[in-house]
């Protein structure tokens, strides 16, 4: 899917309010997504081709769905044109992981935790 001009303006827009509401600088967000400064501001300002990853990663970031705030996706929606989205979820354990399965949808992670001394 391309992303358009309008949900460059959304992506860019959304982001002035986030940063302003938690100051966080520019940098600091671009080293979340792991990129550098001048790429996220490429990608913002259009001198860079929006990819799919970069909406997952960014509104995983501020923990909103891009479904609500980006026009063409909000419109493949409700055309019935979009068909599926790519989600990375990423987990941190308080252990040593000893073994992962999945059946279906589900993922099991076994892991061994040892609780700090006393």
């Amino acid at each position: 899917m391309a992303y358009t001009e309008n949900d460059r303006r959304v992506l860019h827009d959304t982001w002035m309010s986030y940063k302003a509401k938690m100051r966080i600088t520019q940098i600091e967000m671009a080293k979340k997504l792991g990129l550098t400064q001048l790429e996220f501001s490429d990608i913002l300002r259009g001198g860079t081709i929006i990819q799919h990853q970069f909406v997952n990663d960014f509104c995983g970031i501020l923990n909103i769905d891009p479904v609500l705030i980006l026009p063409s996706l909000r419109e493949a929606v409700q055309k019935g044109t979009f068909t599926h989205s790519i989600v990375k979820n990423t987990f941190i354990f308080d252990g040593e992981i000893k073994k992962v399965t999945y059946v279906g949808n589900q993922l099991v992670v076994e892991y061994e935790h040892t609780p700090a001394a006393s």
